[in-house]
Order: C-alpha cells, then sequence, then structure tokens
C-alpha cells in the first residue's frame, strides 16, 4: 500500500472508522451498496470469518446481478474461495461455474474456468478436471494459466504408482 494511503487508514482506524466493527454498524444503512457488501465480505474473509464473509458475497450477486459495479464475478470467485476454505470442492467448482454462465465473456470468466478445473481436481474429479483444464487451454489458448493448465493436465494423465510389491495386475 503506498504510504500516504497506508497512514489515511490507519489514521482512519485509530478514529473507528474503516474498522469491522464500524463496517457492521453501517451495514444495515448500506445494504444495497455492491461495493460496501464486497468490502465488508473481504474484511470478514480477512478475520477468517468464512460463512459471514459468504454471506455477503452472496448478498453482492443479489443486489447486482448484471454485475455493473464488477463486484458480483469477484464475489462469485470469493464464494468459490471461501467453499475451498472448507474443502468443500463441489460447492467451491459451483460458484466459480456460476461466475463463468453468468458472464462468459468478463474478465473473470478464464479465472472462473481454472478454478473450476483446479477445485475438480481437488475433489478427486480428476476426469472433470481434465477435460476443464483442456477447455480452459481451447477458450484462453494464450491465457496467463496456460503453462499451470498444461502441468495439471500432465500430472492428472500420470498412471497411477502401484505400491512396491504390487503389480499392476492379479
Amino acid at each position: 500500500m503506498p504510504t500516504a494511503e497506508f497512514l489515511t487508514t490507519a489514521d482512519n482506524y485509530q478514529k473507528g472508522i474503516g474498522t469491522l466493527g464500524s463496517m457492521l454498524t453501517e451495514e444495515k444503512d448500506k445494504s444495497a451498496d455492491p461495493a460496501f457488501l464486497y468490502k465488508l465480505g473481504s474484511r470478514l474473509m480477512a478475520w477468517n470469518r468464512i460463512d459471514d464473509a459468504d454471506a455477503r458475497f452472496a448478498a453482492v450477486v443479489k443486489v447486482d446481478p448484471d454485475n455493473k459495479s464488477g463486484d458480483a464475478d469477484d464475489a462469485l470467485i470469493d464464494r468459490a474461495w471461501a467453499c475451498r476454505k472448507k474443502e468443500n470442492w463441489d460447492c467451491a467448482v459451483a460458484h466459480a461455474k456460476d461466475c463463468y454462465n453468468r458472464w462468459p465473456q468478463g474478465e473473470k470468466a478464464s479465472e472462473a474456468w481454472i478454478y473450476v478445473a483446479f477445485y475438480s481436481s481437488k475433489g478427486g474429479k480428476k476426469g472433470e478436471a481434465i477435460a476443464a483444464y483442456k477447455e480452459y487451454l481451447k477458450k484462453w489458448p494464450k491465457g496467463e494459466d496456460v503453462e499451470f493448465a498444461k502441468e495439471q493436465i500432465a500430472e492428472l494423465e500420470k498412471p497411477a504408482e502401484t505400491t512396491p510389491g504390487q503389480s499392476g495386475s492379479q
């Protein structure tokens, strides 16, 4: 954070401005402001209040279903992240897919799709993960996660190793 911004933030915190407590107090009056709700969700996530953060991210999407604020797509990505923190991989995949399906041409589309692949893999759905990684490479051949996707495909397609003393057939 730039020095001037840091000093302003620190000064505001000393005055009780922008703290989690003050934001929670303001929430009732700002419940239709997606930028405020997103910032509150992010603050709650930083405090590891995952369920509370997820509720605010869900509220962002509800009040801004067309993503006019530019926060709703981030909120869905962060909802996926909240599920990831709980190791609920199906939930994480669902939110990442929701983000992609709502805004397939949006700026978060490729990020959402790589998360679909990654969370599918983490959830043990190898076939779905490989298919999603390959779809990523097809849709975004020059995307920032191309090398990662290729590495993941190679890793997922490796034959399963056998334990010493075991043979591949019985």
